[in-house]
């Protein structure tokens, strides 16, 4: 309910623009995807979920922005100016601009915080993805809806394939598939 109330007063507020005004939002969101894609998915995941492999490693972990109803722009933006002391959260002064930190912030907080939105925008050709449905097969063991564990003999030939695929090509980003069961916890040396 709350993504939608957010997604609905987010056109209420393009609708009030100009086509100009409402051209470069967007063009300023889409700017600012780019650049979380690029520099901040590593820990924060694509979709800000902070799952992902670097994540897994780290203590305290990335925070998770579909968790954080109460992140906004001004946190956002302290964080990447000065890092955050005691996490493995690096200040990103001196790698982007002031005005990509203030594009970075506004991405994070409208897609992830407000809209609760999955980024899917992120296999694209500047990110070193050219062609990306090539890998359709393998789609439904990234996002979950095939558990990476279930006995091949319960796959059709085809989800076999993609099970290979994923095997093969995804699972070094795509590390936190479903599975059936999770077995024991790793202890750390």
């Amino acid at each position: 309910m709350r993504a939608a109330c957010a997604a609905m007063l987010a056109c209420a507020a393009l609708a009030a623009c100009s086509p100009e005004e409402r051209d470069t939002a967007r063009a300023d969101h889409e700017a600012g995807r780019q650049i979380y894609n690029f520099r901040c998915y590593f820990c924060h995941g694509y979709s800000g979920d902070a799952r992902t492999l670097a994540a897994s490693m780290i203590e305290p972990a990335p925070r998770d922005f579909t968790r954080a109803r109460d992140l906004d722009e001004r946190r956002v933006l302290a964080a990447l100016r000065q890092g955050i002391p005691g996490t493995a959260m690096a200040s990103f002064d001196g790698t982007l601009s002031p005005r990509e930190m203030e594009l970075v912030a506004r991405f994070v907080v409208a897609e992830f915080v407000r809209a609760q939105r999955p980024n899917t925008r992120y296999h694209t050709a500047a990110n070193g993805w050219p062609e990306h449905e090539r890998y359709a097969a393998a789609f439904p063991f990234a996002t979950g809806e095939i558990a990476l564990d279930r006995p091949d003999d319960s796959l059709s030939a085809p989800q076999r394939a993609g099970k290979a695929l994923f095997m093969g090509a995804c699972i070094s980003c795509h590390d936190r598939a479903r599975v059936l069961d999770a077995g024991p916890p790793w202890n750390t040396p």
